[in-house]
């Protein structure tokens, strides 16, 4: 998707710099990752092995990238960008507090989320996240990636969709199906959607993970939209205790958080 929007743009607008982009799309591919060759990121990134030798070199003659042989991994001199951007949004410094008192009072893991704008409403990034215990098995941290399809918090910014958007989105279906119990097609979704809209939270048991439930509430009053988040097992928590005990306590935090950010 990224690079769809990447070839149009650069066949439309004369100021998109296309050199900038093939550099911020191989600075992209070290996400989820350790260390890459050129090789692997050229393969990520979809790109020629020598524009992606040209963009790794320059990278790391700038310092965002340190090379060890034939590898490259990413050093912290990428931190302060991050930092930046949580110091500049109200809700970024408003959740931390938040959410790791919805942690430590519920004893489970709770998440802020957003849309990935790189990806047009097909995967959310956690933007805070307050761990309890390792429940996936990939670790969750801060600018982790999801599928917005197949878990709450997703769903939850795609019910804040104008219907067109939405269109665009359920013209991908169907999705991947990541376990027996995952809503993979365009009506399933669409009427879980609408669901959503009506009832103004979202929760899902097994879909993205077998035995992972987890439960969302938009934050109210945001353009960009964001959604609170509370995970767990299903052999610790029944769904019961995430109506009554989690779900009330997600739109009082909700709520607070979106009092803090427009007061």
């Amino acid at each position: 998707m990224v690079g769809e929007v990447k070839e149009i743009l650069e066949a439309s607008d004369p100021r998109f710099m296309t050199s900038l982009a093939r550099g911020l799309d191989v600075l992209s591919a070290f996400e989820g990752q350790g260390a890459l060759t050129v090789s692997q990121a050229a393969k990520l990134c979809g790109l020629s092995r020598s524009a992606t030798a040209r963009c790794l070199f320059t990278l790391e003659r700038l310092g965002y990238v340190d090379v060890r042989g034939t590898s490259y991994s990413l050093t912290p001199a990428v931190l302060p960008m991050a930092r930046a951007f949580a110091l500049g949004d109200r809700l970024m410094m408003a959740a931390q507090a938040v959410i790791d008192t919805l942690r430590d009072r519920l004893g489970e893991s709770s998440s802020l989320a957003m849309f990935d704008p790189r990806r047009a409403h097909t995967s959310v990034v956690y933007v805070y996240r307050a761990e309890a215990a390792r429940i996936i098995s990939v670790p969750l941290l801060m600018g982790s990636a999801l599928p917005s399809y197949c878990t709450s918090n997703g769903r939850v910014l795609l019910a804040t969709l104008e219907p067109t958007a939405l269109a665009a989105f359920l013209s991908q279906a169907p999705f991947p199906s990541r376990t027996n119990k995952t809503r993979i097609s365009a009506s399933s979704l669409a009427e879980e959607i609408d669901a959503i809209r009506t009832q103004g939270w979202a929760m899902t048991d097994g879909e993205l993970e077998p035995g992972l439930r987890s439960i969302a509430v938009p934050v109210p009053g945001r353009r960009q939209p964001a959604a609170l988040n509370l995970a767990t097992q299903s052999a610790h928590r029944g769904l019961d205790w995430l109506m009554n005990v989690a779900l009330p306590e997600l739109q009082a935090a909700a709520a607070h958080l979106a009092r803090v950010v427009t007061a």
